[in-house]
């Protein structure tokens, strides 16, 4: 049995979470801390299968994982299936989109977001492993990089990240590096899957149990996992709970088993059931998603 991966709790106050991981080994699961409430994976995959894996692998994997509305078979197709998360995000950060400031973007993928924050007169850079999104990238006439440390020299008014933080082996060391990024008042905001999500916090699904824990991934936070994080680092931050998925998709997934149906019954239940229903997800904190923002 392991020692927590956060906060080194002793091996008698761990479980296991999720004994099934997509994509990973029979040895592989994911483990829960009864003391800091980590979800994280064990055994840890190495450094050169992690680096291979997004260099070479990821793209083909997450193309095993969506549904009927993303598409990562070229990036192109990836960049147009990603146009309504733009709209959704774009809310969360327009605060801070000031017209000359400097943003990085980490784990730009496809580069649709940095369209959008480029509308705002924003200078944008980038980092993005992946070879094919990294050549696309350049010929959309994006500043990008391979690795943060080819930009950790440079200093940024915004870091935003979008499902990159729950693939980061050390958090610690990455908030710590990314926040001296910051220029004095800047401001990073990312966000990450939740896991209250009522998929796997509330209903019993089989199936979903089985998609759900990735083995892309290092950790799955809640509210007091995170907070146990970024209060031992001393930051100032705020969380706030957001929902991607609509009752459509988790009726899907309770019907069907698999992924997909995002709005497919909202003609049929009704605006108002499927607006209430995602309010109370959010506010009871059973959200699909956190988005964080961290002050300098």
């Amino acid at each position: 049995m392991p020692r927590c991966r956060i906060c080194k709790a002793s091996d008698d106050k761990q479980s296991i979470r999720a004994p099934f991981v997509y994509g990973g080994d029979k040895e592989h699961n994911f483990w829960q801390c009864e003391i800091c409430e980590a979800i994280y994976l064990y055994p840890i995959p190495s450094t050169e299968e992690e680096n291979f894996f997004y260099r070479k692998e990821f793209e083909r994997f997450m193309s095993s994982r969506v549904g009927d509305h993303r598409d990562w078979s070229n990036a192109e197709k990836h960049k147009i299936s990603n146009l309504d998360q733009v709209e959704r995000r774009v809310p969360f950060i327009q605060d801070y989109l000031k017209p000359g400031i400097d943003l990085l973007e980490i784990g730009c993928s496809s580069g649709f977001m940095l369209d959008a924050f480029s509308k705002y007169d924003v200078n944008c850079f980038g980092v993005e492993p992946s070879g094919e999104f990294g050549d696309f990238l350049s010929k959309s006439g994006h500043k990008s990089v391979t690795d943060l440390s080819e930009v950790d020299h440079l200093q940024f008014d915004v870091i935003t990240h979008f499902f990159v933080f729950e693939h980061i082996r050390d958090p610690f060391e990455f908030l710590t590096k990314t926040y001296s990024m910051l220029k004095e008042g800047g401001v990073m905001i990312m966000e990450f899957p939740c896991a209250n999500d009522p998929l796997t916090s509330q209903y019993s699904i089989d199936a979903f149990e089985k998609f759900y824990w990735s083995i892309a991934h290092h950790y799955y936070y809640t509210p007091n996992s995170i907070s146990f994080i970024l209060n031992r680092l001393g930051y100032e931050y705020k969380l706030v709970p957001e929902q991607r998925y609509d009752l459509s998709n988790h009726m899907t997934w309770m019907m069907f088993g698999k992924p997909g149906g995002q709005g497919k019954f909202t003609d049929f239940l009704g605006t108002e059931v499927v607006d209430a229903y995602r309010k109370n997800l959010i506010d009871t904190w059973h959200c699909d998603t956190i988005f964080l923002y961290v002050w300098k």
